[in-house]
């Protein structure tokens, strides 16, 4: 037996228009013919919950610390992890994170960034039974998103910015699985720009910029029956 749909549970009695407007905001929920539940395993899903951007900085601070505590590092001693810029207050080295670009995310296969198959409207991820609301099924929709962003290691030498930065590299490798449990779809090392050097109150800070492709993904849950529930009650008006 079939599954059913927003327009099986509509009378015959309503008007063509009303069908249309009905079908808009099924289309909505659908993006194919093939409901696919969790059960069947989607790959349209994520792992975990899915993190926006400032949740993929909280992650990576969190990492960060408990990289540098494994790694027995002294609290002295410890990397700061900010999005401000060194200033005369700053002591420590530190690793400035910053967002570079930010784009629709591509939904298919194929190099990131290349602008083909983007995500400019929501898509269908997945459908399951409501187990708290019985007879309701969830529906999930989704936008990915694509960005850059940039994590500059400062330091007061050459040598410790140098020192630095290929020890985030190795951080970033290490715990690119966890991101991923985590709910960040995708964390991709995606170059290294020039040196950098600034100057602050005559002291000169070192900086090396790393670039990181991170797909992030905004998740919205609907009650399929209350949206269906919605359509027929405005026809009813309109009928009226």
């Amino acid at each position: 037996m079939g599954s059913t749909t927003v327009l099986d549970l509509l009378d015959d009695g309503l008007t063509e228009s009303q069908k249309i407007t009905v079908n808009m905001v099924y289309d909505q929920i659908s993006s194919d013919t093939s409901p696919r539940t969790r059960s069947q395993g989607s790959r349209a899903t994520t792992f975990g919950n899915t993190k926006s951007l400032l949740e993929f900085y909280d992650l990576v601070r969190q990492a960060i610390n408990d990289y540098e505590s494994r790694s027995g590092i002294s609290e002295v001693n410890q990397v700061t992890f900010t999005e401000e810029e060194p200033d005369e207050k700053s002591q420590t080295e530190s690793i400035v994170f910053s967002l570079i670009n930010r784009v629709p995310g591509q939904f298919a296969q194929g190099k990131p960034m290349s602008r083909e198959n983007i995500n400019l409207r929501p898509m269908f991820r997945e459908e399951f039974d409501d187990l708290e609301n019985p007879g309701y099924r969830k529906v999930a929709l989704g936008y990915y998103y694509d960005n850059i962003v940039r994590f500059t290691s400062w330091a007061r030498t050459n040598k410790s910015a140098n020192t630095r930065a290929e020890w985030f590299e190795d951080f970033m490798e290490e715990y690119s699985w966890w991101f991923k449990l985590q709910g960040v779809d995708r964390v991709l090392f995606w170059g290294r720009s020039s040196d950098i050097v600034t100057e602050v109150n005559n002291n000169k800070w070192y900086g090396r910029p790393i670039d990181f492709f991170v797909r992030t993904e905004k998740i919205r849950m609907f009650q399929e029956k209350t949206i269906e529930d919605i359509v027929i009650n405005l026809s009813v008006k309109e009928s009226l």
